[in-house]
């Protein structure tokens, strides 16, 4: 692999199986296809296949869309905690439920990903009590590298600083990842691997962590002034943000960001005279408090190159706002770092060929039998690029809309 040039992280694909609706299997990939189409969607890793910047997945309510993200927020989670497990605390991992044998059966996870320069493949499976596989690999020359190997839950192999492992694997449990133990106790050649998946952003239940705990971001200037920049552009009428009382505004807080920030609008008087006048951030409507919160999330991640993850992250929001935000990660201006972003939506506006790549454009169904979660790519169908890819979808031609039954009102 020859140098990758301003490449923070990339991810490659994700896998997972036996984790809440999916059933069997499914794979989301961002390896970007032969398609010709939007070039500037894509982020080259100086390997011979390129990744997209972004992609979407739409499916009917209940089809396990939101289950998608899910199962990657459960995988990052437990790399980032489980070395923090007591003995005998359940691993937490929710199981396919509609079938007899899956509950005892392990749930599994794997990521493919590019992080400082080198491609990793890291994946473990687990039960209710303990993890039964796990094994990192490393191609730091195009070259599988072993980096460990678990098996049946305490069978170890390892293939370099053999007597080093051997003493870290000792420090850790059942419950535990080696990977997530390992880190903890400043192991080299897995660093860079728990870092990326600290440097992941999973907006899984609303975005309330934007800006931090404390809003301490927004004490910058020069990044608040890009919030506020942002939120101009997005056309709610406000010009700028302050802090109501200072730095201190901020000390002990637990109310969180919204009564401490305030939005300056620009208003016209009587005598045709504008005038500044602010509100808190508190007092605005849902979707600007949305809005103002997302692009936290976004502004940090196209900072750092690194990828968001966000279920339905349109919620509340224009669909001409959204279409801008999801621009933001495609283009080649805002985004050199090669951010990436995955993201659930019912906006169909994005099922357009002008708009997306068809490798950028995923569906979940659930099967009517089973119950199980299916993910197929839009790549997956003859779709000609002069195609109406909106009207087609909800017309059924792909599948993953709800079949809305008839009946008395």
């Amino acid at each position: 692999m020859k140098e990758i040039k301003d490449v923070i992280c990339v991810l490659i694909q994700f896998k997972v199986a036996n984790y809440r609706s999916i059933k069997d299997q499914v794979i989301l990939s961002m390896l970007a296809s032969k398609d010709q189409d939007h070039s500037e969607h894509l982020i080259d890793t100086g390997a011979k296949d390129k990744c997209l910047k972004s992609s979407i997945i739409y499916g009917a309510n209940a089809s396990g869309k939101s289950n998608v993200l899910l199962a990657f927020y459960f995988m990052v989670n437990y790399v980032l905690t489980s070395h923090e497990k007591q003995l005998n605390i359940p691993t937490g991992r929710i199981p396919f439920k509609f079938d007899p044998s899956t509950p005892e059966e392990p749930s599994v996870f794997e990521v493919v990903f590019i992080a400082d320069q080198v491609k990793y493949v890291y994946g473990f499976s687990a039960d209710d009590k303990k993890i039964i596989d796990e094994y990192l690999y490393a191609y730091p020359k195009g070259r599988k590298a072993v980096i460990f190997e678990r098996t049946n839950t305490d069978i170890y192999r390892f293939t370099a600083d053999v007597d080093l492992q051997e003493s870290l694997k000792e420090r850790n449990t059942a419950n535990k990842l080696y990977l997530s133990t390992a880190a903890n106790w400043n192991y080299k050649k897995v660093l860079p691997v728990f870092n990326w998946f600290s440097s992941c952003q999973v907006l899984n239940t609303g975005i309330e962590r934007a800006y931090g705990v404390n809003g301490a971001d927004l004490l910058d200037d020069k990044y608040r002034e890009k919030i506020a920049q942002l939120l101009r552009i997005a056309d709610f009428g406000i010009q700028a943000l302050s802090i109501k009382d200072g730095p201190q505004s901020f000390t002990g807080v637990i109310t969180g960001i919204l009564d401490n920030v305030e939005a300056v609008h620009q208003v016209k008087n009587a005598d045709g005279e504008f005038a500044m006048y602010p509100l808190s951030m508190a007092e605005e409507s849902t979707g600007t408090n949305t809005y103002f919160r997302l692009i936290g999330e976004i502004e940090k991640a196209l900072q750092t190159g690194c990828l968001l993850v966000a279920d339905e992250m349109d919620a509340y929001l224009h669909p001409l706002l959204t279409q801008h935000l999801v621009s933001l990660f495609n283009s080649t201006e805002n985004n050199p770092l090669g951010a990436q972003l995955i993201f659930c939506s019912h906006n169909t506006n994005f099922l357009n060929l002008d708009l997306m790549r068809r490798d950028q454009i995923w569906f979940t169904e659930k099967d009517e039998n089973t119950g199980a979660t299916d993910l197929y790519s839009l790549v997956d169908f003859s779709v000609r690029k002069e195609a109406k890819v909106e009207k087609g979808y909800l017309l059924g031609r792909y599948g993953a809309i709800p079949f809305i039954k008839g009946g008395r009102r």
